[in-house]
């Protein structure tokens, strides 16, 4: 459970207690108060995002395969700021992902994520990533005698 989710959980529970035990205005006012909290559980606060991530192309900024588990991605789409997700594991999509990756760092380029509208993520390694190609060194001329 996030940490989100267990301070919203906590001042509902406070919130029905004082409202037991105190006045009709004052549950009616908690339960709207409660129910206006309700969507800071879907921040992620250093955890990862508790919904997948919507159709469309991302770019991954960083990966942590943890075998059998998960698979947690830093996902940037280019618009905003980069958001935290946890995908469920399956071999296949860490093997893609960790090809991508090896490939990426061999070239220097990036790795690209495709999210499908069936929520099956597929990885891809992406260009050189801003690089610039190394310029060839020039002849030095030989001097001497």
């Amino acid at each position: 459970m996030t940490t989100a989710i267990t301070l919203w959980l906590a001042f509902v529970l406070a919130a029905g207690v004082i409202a037991w035990f105190g006045t009709r205005s004052q549950a009616i006012a908690f339960t709207l108060l409660a129910a206006l909290t309700a969507p800071a559980t879907l921040l992620t606060l250093g955890h990862p995002a508790i919904t997948a991530p919507p159709a469309g192309h991302y770019t991954v900024l960083g990966a942590r395969i943890d075998v059998n588990e998960a698979i947690y991605v830093l996902l940037d789409d280019g618009s905003g700021a980069p958001r935290y997700y946890r995908l469920p594991y399956s071999t296949g999509t860490a093997n893609s992902l960790q090809n991508s990756l090896d490939q990426a760092a061999g070239s220097g380029g990036s790795v690209g994520m495709q999210q499908g509208e069936s929520g099956s993520p597929g990885f891809a390694e992406e260009g050189q990533g801003g690089r610039e190609e190394p310029k060839p060194q020039e002849a030095q001329p030989m001097i001497g005698g």
